[in-house]
């Protein structure tokens, strides 16, 4: 979500040029060490969703319609991932897509053999006149469990097809009846510089995050560490609190695709529908 707090010494995106339909191109970093959640597998729900933030700011600095005052926010997305073989993007665009107010938008990515990398849409709105941090203050501090990572037991590192700098978000799924698996984000496993791939301002659990929660959802649901997703889409309802439990309940599932609900404290906040190679 991007607002006040968020800083970055570089782009992710340079070379900005806007053609006549209002499309931006531009080319992609590829360095590492400034944007580590490279080092992931190129269509991983973590660099889609990264990448989706910064291409998104750093474009819509360029067009001018970015107000680094406001504070802002991705109420849907979906993406779809390119060529099996292709590697992290090199080269992009990205275009406004439906309403304008809803600020809309679609990204296509191609890598170094201009092979689809991935392509993905979403829309966001604005709060423009809401005193956004005295709002957000009050609902954290009713949330708030100092102690909640103290009794919570994690699916391990290779269950859920985490590498050895990231970390379970969910405990093993319970599968007494509809499958579900109860998670928790907090600073020690979903922010920098514990998790060096997700970039966040810290308020709350953010697009990224949600994105990795499914995937490892569907590590466990499939006994698939290895498990690849091919597409996803996710409507996000209300905000999902850093230190606070969840559920992750299963809707839907099929040999190819799996429709997951994340809640908190009763609430929906969350829809989460992921594809993957069977």
């Amino acid at each position: 979500m991007p607002g006040p707090m968020d800083a970055q010494p570089e782009s992710f995106t340079h070379g900005h040029v806007m053609d006549g339909d209002g499309r931006i191109h531009f080319q992609c970093s590829q360095d590492v060490l400034v944007w580590p959640w490279l080092a992931l597998p190129p269509c991983h729900p973590v660099v889609v969703q990264v990448a989706n933030y910064w291409i998104s700011v750093e474009c819509s600095t360029f067009r001018g319609t970015f107000d680094p005052t406001k504070w802002s926010a991705l109420v849907w997305t979906e993406w779809h991932c390119g060529d099996e073989g292709a590697g992290h993007p090199v080269r992009g665009t990205m275009a406004p897509h439906g309403e304008e107010e809803k600020l809309g938008f679609a990204i296509e990515l191609f890598d170094a053999q201009d092979r689809p990398a991935f392509a993905m849409k979403g829309r966001g709105v604005v709060f423009r006149t809401r005193n956004f941090e005295g709002w957000r203050g009050e609902t954290k501090s009713k949330l708030a469990r100092k102690d909640a990572a103290a009794g919570f037991t994690y699916a391990s590192r290779e269950a859920v097809g985490a590498g050895p700098r990231e970390f379970a978000f969910l405990a093993p799924i319970d599968t007494a009846a509809t499958p579900s698996a109860r998670g928790l984000i907090t600073a020690a496993n979903g922010l920098p510089p514990a998790h060096p791939f997700i970039s966040a301002s810290g308020d709350h659990v953010n697009a990224a995050h949600i994105a990795e929660a499914g995937r490892q959802f569907v590590a466990l649901l499939k006994d698939d560490p290895g498990v690849r997703i091919t597409a996803g889409e996710i409507t996000f309802k209300h905000y999902v609190e850093i230190g606070v439990p969840f559920v992750v309940d299963l809707e839907t599932d099929s040999d190819n695709s799996a429709a997951m609900v994340l809640s908190q404290n009763d609430r929906e906040c969350s829809k989460i529908r992921l594809e993957y190679a069977g």
